[in-house]
């Protein structure tokens, strides 16, 4: 009976090790766990199956995704809960958009979403609605929202001496110093904090993923000799805290060139409208597209620096950024893809329209 005990004992005590084990060896996992290999890729495989109307396709993807790493991106779950809901899968819509409560979007916004109509129909609506108050105060818990408020600060006082009169012509070694300042502060606090992302400051309900203290980076060009962020940048990306489109427009505005080609496509605006909606040649110009003609060799290099940070190649961003604009259901835009370009009359229209190429 004493070695019934003890046997049982002992094999009850080396489970319980073993469980230990596999759960450090799983949190270590998940610490470590490289964005950049394990998780961008899966996103963009689930995106091309949004846009070939495959959801739930996607929405195993992103279930895939997101169990490789310890957490997702507020837009992510936002485009999951979409396919959720499409594919009538109202209760993991609903835990998707607990989700993005917990990064800080607010009911509110929730509520105005016509998409998820059918989760708000859902009988667990209601419980959802019910705990959003008690989740809103764990975010405000659980968020750095002085860092949050430090952070826009450099914002603020970026813009302070810009818009005031005179601007950059009157007050420009003032801004000059103000700028320098701002990376001082950016960098202590990062080295601090870590890269500010969705899980120390949260998210605004816009799910923007290019927060306003970015305008630092920006700031900073190799023309002017700025501070290089390419390296803050990378590991921010490897370790889930940036998004890497974000991160390929930053680096790409740091040095002046659209290496990554995070400007993908353009657009043609006339002073005078009319001037672009009636041409002999090249019909409406008001509502082609257009994109920088790339030689083989210049696409290959762009999707070398892309897949490096985890990104779909130049062709498949394209098609995504031509998708967005026409379904809105789903958060697959970034403002920045588009450059429009103003031109004064139709003959600069044209001129601009030949040194590019048009999209069908």
């Amino acid at each position: 009976m004493q070695f019934t005990f003890s046997f049982n004992f002992l094999r009850q005590t080396i489970s319980l090790l073993l469980l230990l084990v596999m759960l450090s060896y799983s949190n270590k996992a998940f610490a470590k766990a490289d964005y950049i290999k394990e998780y961008h890729p899966r996103i963009n495989k689930a995106e091309r199956l949004v846009m070939a109307k495959d959801y739930e396709g996607a929405l195993e993807t992103y279930q895939q995704a997101f169990s490789a790493v310890p957490k997702g991106f507020a837009r992510d779950y936002y485009n999951a809960a979409v396919c959720a809901t499409l594919t009538g899968n109202e209760k993991q819509g609903i835990d998707y958009l607990e989700k993005l409560v917990e990064k800080g979007v607010t009911l509110e916004y929730l509520e105005q979403q016509e998409v998820f109509e059918p989760l708000r129909a859902h009988k667990g609506w209601k419980k959802f609605a019910k705990k959003y108050p008690k989740r809103r105060k764990a975010f405000r818990e659980n968020m750095n929202i002085d860092l949050r408020a430090d952070l826009d600060e450099l914002w603020a006082r970026d813009q302070f001496f810009r818009q005031a009169k005179g601007g950059l012509r009157v007050h420009a070694d003032t801004i000059r110093k103000i700028e320098a300042d701002n990376v001082k502060k950016l960098l202590a606090w990062i080295s601090k904090h870590g890269y500010p992302g969705e899980e120390l400051i949260g998210v605004p309900d816009t799910l923007e993923t290019l927060p306003r203290f970015s305008i630092v980076i920006q700031r900073q060009t190799s023309a002017r000799n700025g501070f290089d962020f390419t390296p803050v940048l990378t590991q921010a990306v490897q370790e889930g805290k940036l998004d890497p489109h974000a991160a390929a427009y930053l680096m790409d505005q740091q040095q002046g060139k659209n290496l990554y080609r995070s400007k993908v496509l353009a657009r043609v605006i006339c002073n005078k409208p009319e001037d672009c909606q009636d041409d002999d040649e090249f019909g409406d110009l008001s509502s082609r597209y257009l994109i920088q003609r790339m030689s083989e060799e210049e696409e290959a290099r762009a999707n070398e620096l892309r897949q490096a940070l985890g990104l779909e190649p130049v062709a498949d961003y394209r098609e995504k950024m031509r998708y967005a604009m026409k379904d809105d259901r789903f958060k697959l835009g970034y403002d920045w893809a588009v450059t429009s370009y103003k031109v004064p009359s139709k003959e600069a229209a044209k001129v601009l329209v030949e040194s590019m190429a048009i999209l069908d």
